[in-house]
Parts: C-alpha cells; sequence; structure tokens
C-alpha cells in the first residue's frame, strides 16, 4: 500500500499558507515571532511562571497561556509591552528608526516658503 503524498510549496507564511487573508496571516505571523521570543527569554532566564509574571507585571495565567503559545489571546502591542517590561528599549528603537528614516525622505524636509507665503 504505498500512498503518494502531495506537498506543496509554501509560500513562507504558515498562516497564509492555512488560508488567512495576507493581512490577518501577517498579523499572526508577528505575533508568532513575538510570542516564541518571549518564551525562549523566559526560558533562557530561567524563570517560574510566577517570576515572569512579577517581572512582566501580568498575572501567572497570562504567562501560562503564552508558554502554552495561545496565539489568540495576545496583541501584538500587548507582546511588545512584555518585551518592554521585560528591559528590552523596543519603542524606543522603533523611534529612532522612525525618526531616521522620517529624515532621509524628501518630503520630510521643510519648505522654504512659509505658511503665509504658500496660503497668500
Amino acid at each position: 500500500m504505498n500512498k503518494k503524498i502531495k506537498l506543496t510549496k509554501s509560500c513562507g507564511n504558515i498562516f497564509k499558507d492555512a488560508g488567512y487573508s495576507e493581512e490577518e496571516a501577517k498579523s499572526l505571523q508577528f505575533r508568532s515571532y513575538l510570542m516564541t521570543a518571549l518564551r525562549k527569554y523566559i526560558l533562557n532566564m530561567g524563570w517560574s511562571q510566577k517570576e515572569a509574571a512579577e517581572k512582566l507585571k501580568i498575572t501567572q495565567p497570562r504567562v501560562s497561556n503564552l508558554m502554552r503559545g495561545k496565539i489568540y489571546l495576545f496583541s501584538s502591542g500587548m507582546l511588545i509591552e512584555m518585551f518592554e517590561k521585560a528591559g528590552f528599549k523596543i519603542f524606543e528603537k522603533i523611534e529612532r528608526g522612525i525618526n531616521k528614516e522620517f529624515k532621509t525622505h524628501h518630503w520630510a524636509h521643510p519648505m522654504t516658503k512659509t505658511n503665509d507665503q504658500i496660503y497668500a
């Protein structure tokens, strides 16, 4: 009894492959990356769930949900805030990156004319 298995090449996002919309698949993939990184960090720090809850300023059941990969219970914002509470300067890095990027675009540079000149 030889069964042939048909393999389909992934697009690179398992959630998109599973049929989620492009937008939802990107969100789920991003949240998945954040959750995986947080779980690894907690394990590498050797924290118990109680210790992790204290450090991240969340409840122990919330840590349990994180460790068990319950992605639907966490927003990207909540996960980023947990990184901040763990000591990572995510918001600071994003802000620096945005400010740096903003300064490099021609549309971001001030006009030579004043508003009074423009609207005269």
